[in-house]
């Protein structure tokens, strides 16, 4: 291999992000759905290999489809792609996550030759199923969740299978909004076709292969350095599941981190069996959920590429939770994700004290709405997300109003005028609840909550997170809070169940009020700058009465 300019291949990363962000502004900008409109897609650029060159518009958990899928790609299409071939596949046992998510990856040409390979992800606003959005908790097998698609191919030489768009539009509920996607995916796709293919057109194949494996070593350098710097060990953390919709005290969690040098391996025996109900968790996204948490505390800066996974290893315990065999139903899975990076966390917070922040507000809630009636504009699914942020950090408060960490940045809750626009639900309020954030030298992010008024009968289903349990707070600081979620209706307004998932009918008129859990706080409250202290009470984020209480500061009016 020739030695390269290392300001060469600083540019070449730079420009596979590139290509990798026009996929995902033309896929946002294409797409029909709400969903799309979160963020809640991926866009990713692999070598011919199926291994990950870079991500552009990214939800990091969403490096597990990737590598996932394509090595079912490789063994059933590989020598058999043409230009302009798309394959799609939304199979969680075949790469993928949960049946709304559907990936789509598409052949990088050149010379003749395939140089590599570009995918899109996009959480569908429906996919059939038993329940409206394919995440109904009361699903016992995959069979009741929707649609699912083996690794199929969806376009052939530019142009659409016509038979798979027919059966897709004839199991959802949304067929515009699901074809209209598709479709937004499918350009996103070309866009990044013609962009590698400038790439290697300005360089040559055989440099971008050789500044690509440069970059993966650079990766793979860093991340092993950053493990190299923690001490020997095996560090577990472990807790329940509290609301496993089946009548027991909870369902096992645990996570065990070993670290051996320059390597690390995340081992999940000693969780519980799968289930009969959609929480279950496929084995790709319990291991992607080990990616991205350990990437965020020994990585730095590195790259996003395929040296960063080579270091570590992941195992679960087949037929266990994380670790689900054929036919469980996986399609309410996020809660319990969510629950396994904040186990790595708190294991990683052993072993590397001052690099781990406290626990967050435990994951995304969901609110989704199909409606009875459709008319003129207001005819979609409402999809809302929205998150209060991250626990505090060892040097400084949690952020807040922000999704976690391993969702990276683009993933947001959809702005008042879309929603009112295209969904009959009006927003009727948001913003931070005071006194929320977890007290600690460093406080927790606030929680957020959302208020809803439905303006047409329909259906709603709420994923909720930390229904009973709290967010851990580490080095003296104090546990967040939890969500509430209530709803009003003829005047009178109820406290949902404690569930992580409820789906109900709701009445025009009716208004849902959705509070998002506290982060949790940082160190001993008792060393909080007093000024902080002022500045939060100033900017109405706590009260003079929780000042006092919890931080012995006392405050006139």
């Amino acid at each position: 291999m020739q030695e390269l300019d290392p300001i060469l291949i600083e540019v070449m990363k730079n420009e596979l992000i590139s290509i990798g962000e026009e996929m995902g502004i033309t896929l946002k900008r294409t797409a029909r759905s709400l969903a799309a409109q979160t963020g809640d897609f991926s866009t990713s650029i692999v070598d011919e290999e199926g291994r990950i060159l870079a991500q552009g518009f990214a939800i990091g958990l969403q490096i597990g489809y990737v590598t996932g899928v394509m090595p079912l790609v490789l063994a059933k299409f590989r020598g058999k792609l043409v230009p302009g071939d798309i394959v799609v596949s939304n199979d969680p046992y075949g790469g993928a996550s949960h049946l709304p998510d559907l990936i789509l990856v598409s052949p990088i040409f050149w010379q003749e030759e395939v140089a590599g390979y570009v995918v899109t992800v996009l959480h569908h606003s429906d996919i059939g199923g038993r329940f409206p959005g394919g995440t109904g908790i009361r699903c016992t097998e995959i069979y009741e969740e929707g649609l699912r698609l083996p690794t199929v191919l969806l376009y052939r030489a530019g142009e659409p299978e016509v038979t798979v768009f027919q059966i897709i539009e004839s199991n959802v509920r949304t067929p515009d909004e699901v074809v209209g996607d598709l479709q937004a995916q499918a350009a996103a796709c070309q866009r990044g076709v013609q962009g590698f293919q400038r790439l290697l057109a300005k360089y040559g194949l055989a440099t971008v292969r050789q500044c690509n494996e440069q970059l993966r070593i650079y990766s793979e350098s860093m991340i092993r350095k950053g493990i190299a710097a923690v001490p020997d060990g095996d560090y577990s953390a472990e807790e329940f599941f509290e609301d496993d919709g089946l009548g027991g005290a909870g369902i096992a969690l645990k996570a065990t981190v070993r670290i051996r040098g320059e390597s690390v391996e995340v081992d999940f025996s000693g969780s519980a069996q799968q289930v009969k109900i959609a929480i279950n968790v496929p084995f790709n996204l319990s291991a992607a959920c080990a990616y991205i948490s350990l990437i965020s505390v020994f990585a730095g800066h590195a790259p996003i590429n395929a040296g960063l996974l080579r270091p570590i290893s992941v195992t679960a315990p087949p037929g266990s939770i994380l670790h689900p065999l054929f036919p469980a139903a996986v399609g309410a899975r996020g809660m319990v994700m969510w629950r396994i990076i904040d186990l790595i966390y708190a294991a990683m917070a052993q072993a590397a004290p001052g690099k781990v922040f406290a626990g967050g507000d435990g994951g995304v809630n969901t609110l989704l709405f199909q409606p009875d009636k459709r008319e003129g504009a207001r005819k979609m699914n409402t999809r809302d997300v929205f998150a209060s942020g991250w626990g505090a950090r060892p040097h400084q408060d949690g952020v807040e109003g922000v999704v976690p960490m391993a969702l990276g940045g683009l993933f947001r809750s959809v702005s008042a005028e879309m929603l009112e626009q295209v969904s009959p639900v009006m927003l009727e309020g948001t913003g931070f609840v005071p006194d929320t954030g977890g007290a600690g030298k460093y406080r927790g992010a606030l929680s957020i909550y959302r208020k809803y008024r439905f303006l047409c009968d329909g259906m709603i289903i709420v994923r909720n997170c930390r229904v009973t349990s709290l967010p851990k707070g580490l080095a003296g600081g104090h546990d967040g809070t939890r969500s509430r979620v209530t709803l009003t209706s003829g005047g009178v307004e109820a406290e949902l169940p404690l569930k992580s998932m409820v789906d109900m009918r709701v009445k025009e008129g009716d208004v849902l009020t959705f509070v998002q859990p506290g982060a949790a706080g940082y160190g001993n409250p008792a060393e909080r700058d007093r000024r902080m202290v002022i500045e939060d009470v100033l900017d109405g984020k706590i009260t003079r009465e929780y000042a006092r209480a919890t931080y012995g500061v006392e405050l006139e009016e």
